[in-house]
């Protein structure tokens, strides 16, 4: 088999699984059907979760494969770029830009801060 072949069908794969996940979220109940908060929330978490896998991928030198499968598939699958963007844009049209920015400004300095959190939190404990 083509490395390639082989990237592409872990990426497939992880992008199936986190895309099953993302949806999954939306079923906990917790935020009342509010589909900004669980698209924060995804896109949080994710940040998270990347910073802790980018942590133990340093450490102990995985493959290219897992990081494609996880960051690349299960992540990419799992955070939501695009319906961050799309809750960004109908909250403008409804002229509710106050809580279009704090949207955005959550999602964006949130989730560098969960990423940087996850990463030096994770590298911390590793040693």
């Amino acid at each position: 088999m083509s490395p390639h072949v082989l990237e592409f069908a872990l990426v497939g794969l992880g992008g199936a699984i986190g895309a099953m996940s993302r949806h999954g979220v939306t079923y906990l109940g917790v935020f009342d059907d509010n589909p900004y908060y669980y698209t924060v929330a995804i896109n949080l978490s994710g940040c998270l979760i990347i910073g802790i896998f980018t942590a133990f991928f340093l450490h102990y030198d995985f493959s290219r494969l897992w990081s494609l499968f996880f960051s690349v598939g299960v992540l990419g699958g799992y955070t939501t770029y695009s319906s961050f963007t799309r809750d960004a844009i109908e909250l403008v049209e409804k002229g509710d830009m106050g809580t279009a920015l704090l949207y955005i400004a959550i999602t964006m300095v949130g989730g560098l801060g969960a990423c940087f959190l996850g990463l030096v939190g994770t590298q911390h404990l590793l040693k």
